[in-house]
């Protein structure tokens, strides 16, 4: 195909892509009001960096198309107004100025990205080489940054403990507390006089041991509240409690303590109470040692749960209701994305054994010092796969490369070269 309409087609491409992650309303939920702020809520910065990842193939189809640096900016800007415009009528959605000003930040990312192309696209040996060093080390260093943001930190405070608790943040869950253990240690509704040793039992590394009973309620279509432990700041601790058929355990983690503003993924048990209906009794565990969880609901036991190195992506963006085949193949795709460029970039027999050391650097030793789970087969073969895809790439370009010159450039590299 002439590289006039494949051009054309990756902007209406990216242009359908945004549409659909921005347009597509939530049953049972209102439209949101019109937000001021650019980095808004707890989860700002994740918001921020999804919006500008969004908006960065946009940018980067009309640069290829021709359309100046300024113009793919202000048309990014153009196309987040119309949308943000648009969900102040869709359910669900928080239209924003700090969204127009993320998306305007990532198309103009994605032209600049295009424009620089030939100094990484088709770089020298040498600067390939200090490519791929950096690469292969920001993705071990990712790996590295995931295992210590999801570690837990529960600060020094006076805890309390709320049974079936109407919040905010969480659904109401109708269900009926009967008795919560940790450990040895009975935490009853209210504030909680042993904090320091409920703190010190979650933290400690022989592990600790959360019993709940509890009558079922009425299903809830998302994540409800069954005992959740603040502090005397209102911050959550830890929260236990269904979601929709789910068994969902969710503590503090570094993210959220340092302010961060990323997003807060929780460890889960699917379909743990499908067979519940209300007025059954729940009996629950959750048992947990070095970011290694098992959870037990009535008879149904779902060992080896809990974060792996391919989780950095629930950080930027943690969907609840997506199914778990799904969160798979984004954390497949997350893992295969990290070493892509170092595969891209790698040049040598030396090279493919400096990444095979960060692969192993970075999915064998992180959870060896880090509260994370082994990481699994499958994604250590998404990890050769991102490799290989990134020597795949960087073939197919330099094939491209020895076509016809006319093929290889931009309308307004054509232009530039005619002048």
């Amino acid at each position: 195909m002439h590289p006039g309409p494949l051009r054309r087609w990756f902007v209406i491409a990216s242009v359908a892509a945004i549409a659909a992650a921005t347009l597509i309303p939530v049953a049972g939920e209102a439209p949101g009001r019109w937000l001021s702020c650019v980095v808004c809520g707890d989860r700002g910065t994740a918001d921020v960096l999804v919006n500008v990842l969004l908006f960065l193939p946009f940018g980067a189809a009309l640069a290829a198309a021709g359309v100046p640096l300024p113009r793919c900016a202000l048309d990014g800007a153009l196309l987040s107004a119309v949308v943000e415009f648009a969900q102040l009528y869709i359910p669900s959605r928080d239209p924003g100025l700090g969204d127009v000003v993320s998306n305007t930040l990532g198309s103009g990312l994605g032209a600049g990205l295009v424009a620089t192309a030939p100094h990484w696209l088709l770089p020298a040996r040498a600067r390939a080489a200090r490519l791929f060093r950096a690469a292969a080390l920001a993705a071990a260093g990712v790996c590295y940054g995931t295992g210590w943001l999801l570690a837990p930190a529960l600060p020094e405070a006076s805890y309390v403990a709320l049974w079936t608790p109407n919040l905010a943040r969480l659904a109401w869950y109708r269900g009926h507390v009967r008795d919560v253990m940790l450990g040895n240690l009975a935490l009853p509704a209210g504030p909680l006089a042993n904090s320091a040793a409920v703190r010190e039992l979650l933290l400690s590394s022989r592990g600790f041991s959360l019993r709940v009973r509890a009558v079922a309620g009425p299903r809830k279509g998302a994540l409800s509240g069954l005992l959740v432990i603040e502090d005397e700041r209102r911050r959550e601790i830890l929260v236990l409690g269904p979601d929709r058929d789910d068994l969902v355990f969710r503590f503090r983690t570094r993210a959220v303590a340092l302010h961060l503003r990323l997003d807060a993924p929780d460890i889960r048990f699917s379909n743990a109470l499908q067979s519940a209906t209300p007025g059954d009794t729940l009996a629950l565990i959750v048992q947990g040692s070095r970011g290694r969880y098992t959870m037990t609901a009535n008879a149904s036991r779902a060992e080896g749960l809990g974060f792996t190195v391919g989780s950095g992506w629930a950080l930027l963006m943690y969907p609840e209701a997506l199914p778990p085949w799904f969160k798979t193949l984004l954390t497949c795709a997350w893992v295969a994305a990290l070493w892509a460029p170092a595969g891209f970039w790698a040049r040598t027999r030396g090279d493919a054994w400096v990444m095979g050391g960060a692969v192993a650097a970075g999915l064998l030793g992180v959870p060896a010092v880090t509260p994370l789970c082994a990481t699994p087969l499958l994604y250590w073969a998404a990890a050769g796969l991102g490799g290989v895809a990134g020597v795949g790439m960087r073939v197919a370009l330099s094939r491209y490369r020895a076509s016809p010159p006319s093929t290889l450039t931009t309308p307004a590299t054509q232009r530039s070269m005619r002048a």
